[in-house]
């Protein structure tokens, strides 16, 4: 199977879900995790949330987040570099995405140009690893990783689990 073979489901399954968990990590080191409403939008999970929210306050001091799937039976969990969006043009075509998958699409319900003007604030999260695996095969996880030019490349476990391969002198010295 290649890698673009393999991604395009997860991929899929990142562009349909309906909601998403944002994980984010505050300036103390307090962990902070928070259910959205997002598109997959250019190989990134892109939400749009009130300008002064923690997960903003977060994000502008450490770019870093990882994003998971609601879904315990098929995992998906991607990592990756977050970028406020704030380009009119690209807001535009962010928010005929929401209207799309969630307004059923009603025109100009995402107008993020004007909600980022009115103090939103609008996050692209690109991939730089996306884990996946399921429920009734938890042992084989698929791990992608990005080239430069966004192709995906595919590490897949052999039916173990992800554990540190012992260390011998540990061992010896339990001996």
């Amino acid at each position: 199977m290649t890698a673009e073979t393999a991604w395009a489901p997860v991929r899929a399954k990142l562009a349909e879900a309906a909601d998403y968990w944002v994980c984010t990590v505050r300036p103390d080191g307090r962990p902070h995790a928070v259910p959205v409403w997002a598109v997959w939008w250019r190989g990134a999970v892109v939400f749009s949330t009130v300008g002064f929210s923690v997960k903003v306050a977060n994000l502008r001091h450490q770019p870093k987040a990882t994003v998971h799937l609601g879904n315990a039976q098929e995992v998906v969990v991607l990592d990756g570099d977050a970028a406020e969006v704030t380009a009119p043009g690209e807001l535009a075509e962010i928010g005929a995405l929401f209207d799309t998958k969630y307004a059923g699409g009603v025109v100009n319900t995402y107008d993020l140009v004007t909600s980022r003007a009115s103090g939103m604030a609008i996050f692209a999260v690109r991939a730089n690893l996306v884990r996946h695996w399921r429920s009734d095969d938890m042992f084989r996880s698929q791990r992608f990783t990005f080239e430069a030019d966004g192709r995906p490349v595919l590490t897949e476990s052999a039916g173990v689990p992800d554990f540190p391969a012992p260390d011998a002198a540990a061992d010896e010295a339990k001996v």
